[in-house]
């Protein structure tokens, strides 16, 4: 039984992982709303992607592109958040307010699921590099300096 278990566990756990983008796959394109509700994509012209998943994240890439401007004139840089996990009016009252503030563009994905399968720890901001929608590298960043650091 005990074996039986464990089996299937680990066969959860390997489709979970299998999800997850990695060093080498082809990113499909991610269509998603600004904050402004207009279009915004990771298409083929997508060289960067800053994904956050958590609060946490969404600060360290915040602090990033207000303490280094010339990152939002970067059209090649996308910045994708993942509120899925707010409670839909925290969302529409209060995040997406602060959203509208910002003097940047960012694809707000409310549903979760386009966003699913990018790579993301804890309270980090991700990094994906790509070439031509496929990734060539995924860093993950703690601190705001870090993630400074990465971008240059």
């Amino acid at each position: 039984m005990r074996a039986l278990i464990f089996v299937l566990s680990s066969l959860l756990a390997t489709s979970v992982w299998a999800n997850t983008y990695q060093v080498g796959d082809q990113i499909v394109e991610i269509k998603l709303q600004d904050q402004h509700e207009a279009q915004y994509q990771v298409d083929s012209t997508t060289t960067r992607v800053l994904f956050s998943s958590s609060m946490d994240g969404g600060t360290i890439i915040q602090e990033t592109l207000e303490a280094e401007p010339e990152l939002v004139k970067d059209s090649t840089l996308i910045y994708v958040a993942d509120i899925s996990g707010m409670p839909s009016l925290i969302a529409r009252f209060v995040a997406l307010p602060q959203f509208k503030k910002f003097p940047y563009r960012v694809a707000l994905d409310s549903e979760g699921e386009q966003t699913k399968p990018l790579p993301a720890q804890k309270d980090q901001a991700t990094l994906i590099e790509l070439n031509n929608n496929q990734i060539t590298k995924i860093a993950f960043y703690e601190t705001t300096e870090a993630l400074q650091a990465g971008l240059k």
